[in-house]
């Protein structure tokens, strides 16, 4: 409701007489064309790593093999399903603004795995929150497509003051579905401790043998650590696994074919099965006799081959 200059009420012109929110048109805009690459790989070696950078990519790929070979073909299937979304009867701005956010995130995942592989584990956590939001937010728009159009509908316009031409942030988050998902909102709360500028997670990446006695730090720490390596890797493969499983089920934007469909299945069944050993380095939600909710780091360990840590952040 909005007044006029007496102040009296007057109805918007998004709502009803009863007071009840109109449907907002589609989108001016026509979805003219997407270009999707035919397969995606995860980037080579970089040339020239520093020392502990290029040792961590070496142990990565032999100790986390696994972990990679199942991230990479999952990427792989993501864009391949993604593809099919450019079929004459799903090219609709509904299907343009899943891919949008979509493309983003597979490349942000992509671009995580590769910052863990040189063993930039703190820059890696960063991307892998943003690549939940991401996720989440396609996950929102199945049921909140009316905020994506009026920002298309507002969008493109000439703003004269400034003399530019006015896109808008449309700001969106999906916090509820984050909320709602057990592991999406795991995966958040814990990447978001990490990636901020909080304490313990500094100490952990910065001068990972402390103790109540000494705090050895080590500035620009590239080295390979196994326990950051696989909690990072295990996070991207869930992600992957929920992007295709909400690709899976928009089959009206995204038509896979029976055969990329199957695929697709049988893919996520093995990353649930990566994902299922115990002896995985993970995080619980953990909740204190003060109720705080804090984050359990279990299976820490900087080698395979030392002991595991249980670790309360």
């Amino acid at each position: 409701m909005t007044t006029d200059g007496d102040g009296t009420f007057r109805p918007s012109e998004d709502l009803n007489v009863l007071g009840e929110e109109l449907p907002i048109a589609d989108p001016p805009q026509r979805v003219s064309g997407m270009r999707v690459p035919a397969s995606w790989a995860l980037a080579g070696k970089p040339p020239e790593l520093p020392g502990d950078a290029d040792d961590a990519w070496r142990q990565t790929g032999f100790q986390l093999g696994e972990d990679l070979r199942l991230l990479a073909a999952g990427l792989d299937l993501q864009v391949r399903i993604a593809g099919t979304g450019y079929t004459a009867r799903a090219r609709t701005m509904r299907m343009a603004a899943q891919a949008s956010l979509w493309s983003r995130a597979l490349v942000t995942a992509s671009d995580a795995a590769h910052l863990t592989r040189t063993g930039s584990y703190q820059s890696a956590a960063g991307l892998v929150r943003q690549a939940t939001e991401l996720v989440a937010a396609q996950a929102g728009l199945e049921s909140d497509y009316e905020a994506f159009k009026r920002w298309a509908h507002e969008a493109y316009g000439r703003h004269a003051e400034a003399r530019a031409e006015e896109v808008g942030v449309g700001h969106y988050f999906a916090g509820e579905v984050i909320a709602r998902d057990e592991e999406l909102r795991r995966v958040y709360r814990a990447s978001s401790d990490l990636a901020r500028p909080n304490f313990g997670p500094t100490a952990l990446f910065t001068a990972n043998e402390a103790t109540h006695q000494r705090y050895p730090l080590i500035f620009a720490d590239r080295a390979f650590h196994f326990g950051w390596a696989q909690l990072l890797l295990g996070w991207l493969l869930r992600l992957d696994a929920k992007q295709l499983h909400l690709a899976l089920h928009a089959a009206a934007l995204f038509p896979a074919s029976d055969e990329l469909h199957a695929e697709a299945v049988e893919h996520v069944r093995r990353v649930e099965a990566q994902l299922a050993d115990d002896g995985r380095c993970h995080i619980e939600d953990w909740t204190d006799d003060e109720g705080r909710r804090r984050h359990l780091l279990v299976a820490f360990r900087r080698q395979s081959s030392d002991a595991p840590r249980r670790l309360l952040l």
